[in-house]
């Protein structure tokens, strides 16, 4: 089973409910462009797990990550002594958060943040830093430690070990996952369980806006089996449903403060799938789940299939992996003009409760995602994806 951040799938129950098949008008929505970031890498292989509101996007590939902006990729190195690296998170300072090992030394994580065309360390030990504000408050998972909030240069556990934080917000309210197989927000010193969807016992939060939503997925098991949700204080948690009925699990990895949410459906549990088969990225936007492939501006696909989307800024770009002649790429989609298109019709039920992982990305996460065994398990992924 997974027990990731993206950051499921069900197999043995079936949701009783009446479907919604009538058509629905017409909605607005922005189409997009496509712009291929792996093919600026020179990689194989890359993905895309962050964005901020310029544009700016965090990128890992084969052995390397990057820092993309106004067109161009620069590289981003390692800390001295390491030779592995991984990104996670950017902030809208451009600053990035990752983290670096010695492939042929290991010794633990090393926590690292670039900012400025500059790598430092964190000094945090055997740490996954996955997020970072506008505040330069950073969280993670850390051995010994368990989720941590760092601030002001130093880091804070706000939970025990086995609990792992995922993202923050500016206002530093923190999501993640607790060791009891459960989504958590922590604000004002205090740890709420956010709980599951019905009939289900495992849910894990994988962002927060600053309006304090939540979005992330539940499931029986991990994500391999569970729904995309939405949670707010006034609502709690709401399935956000699947793209297609015969869709096996759905996973929410970004929401803006527009509250717009990002993320992908599918049939497939590789979530690094480099032949498209079984994956669709979706947007959530207005109360309706939006295939991305489906708004993609004509003439500008640049061959893609979208698989994953990991994120969405609050100017509605948005960034994650797709496939491409059978090669797993970064993207990033840019809004253009708006045009009325179809609003999708709904075979399925969206009820009226629902309760990520990234991987990292996503698609990130595992039910123990600061142990030893995690970590090195880790490092083999990274350097086989990223």
């Amino acid at each position: 089973m997974l027990l990731l951040k993206w950051k499921s799938c069900i197999t043995a129950i079936t949701l009783t409910a009446i479907s919604l098949t009538a058509s629905k008008s017409a909605l607005a929505v922005s189409l997009y462009s496509v712009t291929d970031l792996g093919s600026l890498t020179g990689e194989a292989f890359s993905f895309a797990t962050d964005i901020n509101d310029s544009g700016e996007v965090a990128i890992n590939s084969l052995g390397s990550s990057f820092f993309y902006s106004n067109g161009s990729l620069q590289k981003i190195s390692p800390l001295p002594g390491d030779n592995q690296l991984s990104v996670t998170g950017i902030n809208n300072l451009g600053q990035v958060v990752g983290n670096s090992v010695a492939s042929n030394n290991f010794t633990g994580n090393n926590p690292l943040l670039y900012s400025d065309g500059i790598t430092q360390p964190l000094p945090i030990r055997n740490a996954i830093p996955y997020a970072i504000n506008d505040r330069t408050q950073i969280v993670g998972g850390a051995v010994g430690l368990g989720p941590f909030l760092y601030s002001d240069g130093i880091a804070t556990s706000i939970g025990t070990p086995g609990n792992v934080a995922y993202s923050l917000n500016n206002l530093g309210q923190v999501v993640g996952f607790l060791s009891s197989n459960t989504a958590f927000l922590y604000q004002n010193g205090l740890t709420t369980n956010l709980g599951t969807l019905p009939v289900y016992q495992y849910s894990v939060a994988n962002d927060i806006n600053d309006l304090g939503q939540v979005v992330g997925s539940s499931g029986l098991t991990g994500i391999d089996d569970g729904l995309a949700f939405l949670y707010s204080s006034s609502t709690g948690i709401q399935d956000l449903g699947k793209l297609r009925p015969t869709d096996l699990f759905s996973v929410a990895l970004g929401i803006n403060n527009l509250g717009e949410v990002v993320g992908f459906s599918g049939t497939n549990s590789n979530f690094f799938a480099a032949d498209g088969n079984g994956l669709r990225a979706f947007l959530y936007s207005d109360n309706t789940l939006y295939d991305l492939n489906d708004l993609i501006a004509p003439g500008s696909d640049a061959g893609f299939t979208l698989t994953v989307a990991s994120a969405i800024n609050n100017k509605g770009q948005i960034v994650g992996r797709g496939a491409v002649n059978g090669e797993l790429r970064a993207f990033l989609l840019t809004p253009t003009p708006s045009v009325s298109v179809p609003e999708p019709t709904s075979a399925f039920p969206i009820l009226s409760f629902g309760a990520v992982v990234i991987l990292f990305a996503a698609l990130k996460r595992q039910s123990h995602p600061t142990s030893s065994a995690f970590i090195q398990q880790k490092l083999q992924v990274n350097k086989a994806i990223t």
